[in-house]
């Protein structure tokens, strides 16, 4: 059971931490280009908009005297202007809502995925807490084998909890999770290249489609070759 146990969670550690860099990095990145999408957001005044609007009143307040032609709505200045306040701009398009939305929501794919893979190494150290090692163990020979009985029921004990509560299954979202975030980040990505360059959006569409071949094909193999070798968790 020690044996077992310990090479288990020393594997999930070690996966663990490999995750929560690679959710460091790729949040770190996500929130670069949200900085400045959310911006587009915004319905930023349109200060032509304004003037355009304050015609239209002067307009449709003429008011014909022959031989005077007159306007009972006052003439555009800078003080209506600034009583006024800006007139706000066009909504934003589909387009940037569409990016927006896939960029937000990646980014919260990635910073959930580093939160359970923190509670996941709290856990795993939970789990090793309180069990006695080889060093600490007397010396003694009853002693000895009283004190590697007790622990052995407490690692199985803690072992059929593990396996009762599915931590594997939480352990096994911690990836699915920043593949998910990649997935939703280059689906906005090519919504922002298609609205910019037909030629860029094209080169970088085609990247994108062997990405998610490639990595379709890794998953799925397995299922049907028992001898395939792109083995991993998620497969």
């Amino acid at each position: 059971v020690k044996t077992y146990t310990d090479e288990m969670i020393e594997r999930w550690n070690s996966e663990i931490d490999t995750y929560l860099v690679y959710a460091g990095l790729f949040s770190a990145i996500v929130t670069a280009f949200n900085v400045q999408s959310y911006l587009v957001l915004q319905q930023q005044p349109d200060p032509t908009l304004a003037a355009i609007q304050q015609i239209s009143l002067q307009l449709s307040s003429l008011a014909i005297h022959p031989p005077f032609l007159n306007s009972t709505h006052p003439a555009f200045g800078a003080s209506d202007a600034a009583r006024a306040g800006p007139a706000p701009g066009p909504p934003p398009d589909a387009a940037t809502v569409a990016i927006n939305t896939l960029w937000f929501s990646s980014l919260i794919l990635s910073l959930s995925s580093a939160s359970v893979g923190i509670m996941v190494k709290q856990w795993l150290n939970e789990f090793k807490s309180g069990l006695p090692s080889e060093k600490t163990a007397p010396a003694s020979g009853g002693s000895r084998k009283g004190e590697t009985l007790e622990s052995a029921r407490l690692r199985q004990y803690r072992l059929n909890n593990l396996e009762k509560w599915r931590v594997d299954l939480v352990v096994l979202a911690v990836p699915i999770l920043l593949q998910l975030a990649l997935a939703f980040f280059l689906a906005g990505l090519l919504v922002l290249v298609w609205t910019l360059d037909r030629t860029v959006a094209a080169v970088t569409t085609s990247f994108v489609v062997l990405l998610a071949i490639f990595t379709l094909g890794t998953m799925l193999l397995p299922a049907f070759k028992q001898s395939c070798a792109y083995l991993s968790p998620q497969a």
